[in-house]
C-alpha cells in the first residue's frame, strides 16, 4: 500500500473514510490488475527455468552424439599382444592387422669403463693431452691439462657431450673404486664412441691415461616383421606401420609375440550406451515438457510451443529412420519403445560390428551427402544449440523479451495504483475534515437546542 504520509488521522472524523476501506479498495484493484500480470510473470520464470534444463539436456546429448556422427568413434583401435618381448600402443584409425614379431637383438648403447682410481680428486693424468672422441661422424675435443681430477674431468666430457654422450663416475669398491662410465645418449650402431689422445710428445706415443675398456658394443635393434628381418637403431620403432608404436624389450630369437590390431568394439558399445543414457532422459524431459492429460486437464509447460516440439519430433524421426536396404536402429540391437524410450541390446550391438561393421557405420554415420541416423541427430542438434541464432537461444530470448515487458507493465501498473491510491487518501482527508466540521457544527447545534428545550421546560 502507499505510503500516506501526514495523513496519519485519516478517519478520526468520520470514523468511515479510514485505512481499511482504502486498502480494500486498493486490493480488489490489485487482484484485478497485477494478480493477472503476475501469472504471467510465473509462467515466464516457470519457461526459463524448464527450458535451461532442456538446453543442458539438449548440450549434453549433442556431446554424445558427436563423435558417433562424424564416425570418429568407429576409427578407435585397440590392441592386444601375446608375448613379453614387444609392448605396442596404436592410434585411432590404423588398418586392422594382425604382427608377428621376434626380437633378435636389442638396440644397444655403446659404453666404456676407465681403470680406477683411490678417489674423485684423484688426478687422471700428468702432462697436458688433447682428448677426442668421435661419435656419429663428429669429433669432440677436450684440452685436459695436467693434475686434472676424475670429476673435472667427467664434468668436462658432459659439457662438451651436449646431450650426445654422457660421463658419470661409479663406485665399484675395491681399493681404487672410483671408475669413470662413458656412454651414448642414444642406441644404434652409429652412436659407437672412438677415443685418441694427444700429449704432443712423439717420443712417449699417446697414452689411453683412462685405460678405457669396452663394456658394451652400439648395436642396432635387429628382429623379424611377419617374418621380414628389420634393422632399427631405437628400441622403440614408430615407422613400421603408421600409427603403430613397438617397444622392443627383450631379446629372444626363439619366442615370437603377436599383435593384433582391432576395432575397438567395445569402447564403440560404450559410447554409443552413453548416447542412448543421454536420450532417454532428455527425451523423457521434452515429454514432460509438452505432454497434456486429458483425465486431469493438465498440461507440461511447454505444451503446444512449436519450438520445443519441433525439435522433439525431428529427433525422434531420425531415430526412426531406416536405410534404403531397410536396416535401422533396431537392426543393431537398439529398439524404440512406445513410449519413446531407446533400449540397448548391447550383445546384439557387439555382435552386429564384429560380423558387418560397414552396414553398421553406413546405418549411424552414413555420408554428408546422405547422413545416418546420427549424423542427422547431430545435424539438427546443432541447428538448435547454436548460441546465437538456434531455435533453442532464439526461444529464451523471446522469453527474456516477454519477462522485461511484463516487469515493466507491473511497474506502471504499480505506479498507478500508488498514484491513484494516494490522491484517494488526499480526498479522504478531505472529506473527512469536513465531515467532522459538520459534526462539530451539529454538536453545537444540538446543545443550543437542548438548552432550550431545558429552559422551557422550567
Amino acid at each position: 500500500m502507499a505510503d500516506f504520509g501526514a495523513l496519519s488521522s485519516l478517519g478520526l472524523g468520520s470514523n468511515v473514510l479510514n485505512y481499511d476501506v482504502i486498502e480494500k479498495l486498493r486490493q480488489a484493484d490489485e487482484a484485478r490488475m497485477l494478480a493477472p500480470i503476475d501469472r504471467r510473470l510465473e509462467s515466464v520464470e516457470g519457461k526459463k527455468s524448464e527450458l535451461t534444463t532442456i538446453t543442458t539436456l539438449t548440450s549434453t546429448l549433442k556431446s554424445t552424439v558427436l563423435d558417433l556422427a562424424d564416425g570418429v568413434i568407429f576409427a578407435k583401435r585397440s590392441v592386444q599382444v601375446s608375448g613379453e618381448t614387444v609392448s605396442a600402443e596404436v592410434k585411432d584409425g590404423v588398418a586392422p592387422q594382425d604382427l608377428a614379431i621376434t626380437v633378435n637383438t636389442l638396440a644397444k648403447r655403446d659404453i666404456w669403463q676407465s681403470r680406477g682410481f683411490t678417489d674423485e680428486a684423484s688426478a687422471v693424468v700428468d702432462r697436458d693431452t688433447t682428448m677426442t672422441l668421435s661419435l656419429n661422424g663428429i669429433d669432440y675435443s677436450l684440452d685436459v691439462s695436467a693434475g686434472t681430477t676424475l670429476s673435472q674431468l667427467r664434468d668436462m666430457l658432459n659439457e662438451k657431450g651436449a646431450g650426445n654422450f654422457q660421463a658419470s663416475i661409479l663406485n665399484v669398491g675395491g681399493s681404487t673404486p672410483y671408475t669413470l662410465v662413458l656412454k651414448s645418449t642414444e642406441t644404434g650402431a652409429d652412436q659407437a664412441i672412438s677415443v685418441t689422445y694427444d700429449d704432443g710428445d712423439t717420443n712417449t706415443g699417446d697414452d689411453d691415461f683412462l685405460s678405457l675398456s669396452h663394456v658394451q658394443t652400439a648395436t642396432d635393434a635387429d628382429f623379424t616383421y611377419n617374418g621380414i628381418e628389420i634393422t632399427r637403431a631405437s628400441n622403440t620403432v614408430e615407422d613400421l606401420v603408421p600409427g603403430l608404436t613397438l617397444h622392443l624389450l627383450k631379446e629372444d630369437a626363439t619366442a615370437t609375440t603377436n599383435i593384433s590390431i582391432k576395432q575397438d568394439i567395445e569402447g564403440i558399445a560404450d559410447t554409443v550406451a552413453e548416447f542412448i543414457d543421454a536420450y532417454n532422459a532428455w527425451y523423457s524431459e521434452m515429454t514432460n515438457a509438452t505432454k497434456y492429460d486429458p483425465e486431469t486437464h493438465t498440461a507440461g509447460i511447454f505444451q503446444g510451443d512449436n519450438t520445443i516440439n519441433s525439435l522433439k519430433y525431428e529427433v525422434a524421426r531420425a531415430l526412426n529412420a531406416v536405410t534404403e536396404d531397410g536396416k535401422g536402429l533396431a537392426s543393431f540391437g537398439m529398439d524404440i519403445t512406445k513410449d519413446g524410450i531407446v533400449t540397448f541390446d548391447r550383445t546384439a550391438f557387439v555382435e552386429a560390428l564384429k560380423n558387418d561393421p560397414e552396414s553398421v557405420e553406413k546405418t549411424l554415420v552414413g555420408s554428408d551427402a546422405s547422413p545416418g541416423v546420427f549424423k542427422t541427430i547431430n545435424q539438427t542438434l546443432a541447428t538448435a544449440t547454436d548460441s546465437d541464432h538456434g531455435s533453442l537461444a532464439l526461444l529464451d530470448t523471446q522469453l527474456s523479451d516477454r519477462m522485461t515487458r511484463l516487469e515493466k507493465e507491473r511497474e506502471r501498473t504499480l505506479a498507478y495504483l500508488d498514484a491513484r491510491y494516494n490522491t484517494m487518501a488526499q480526498r479522504f482527508a478531505a472529506y473527512d475534515e469536513m465531515i467532522a466540521s459538520f459534526n462539530a457544527s451539529f454538536q453545537s447545534l444540538q446543545q443550543m437546542i437542548d438548552a432550550q428545550v431545558a429552559a422551557a421546560k422550567k
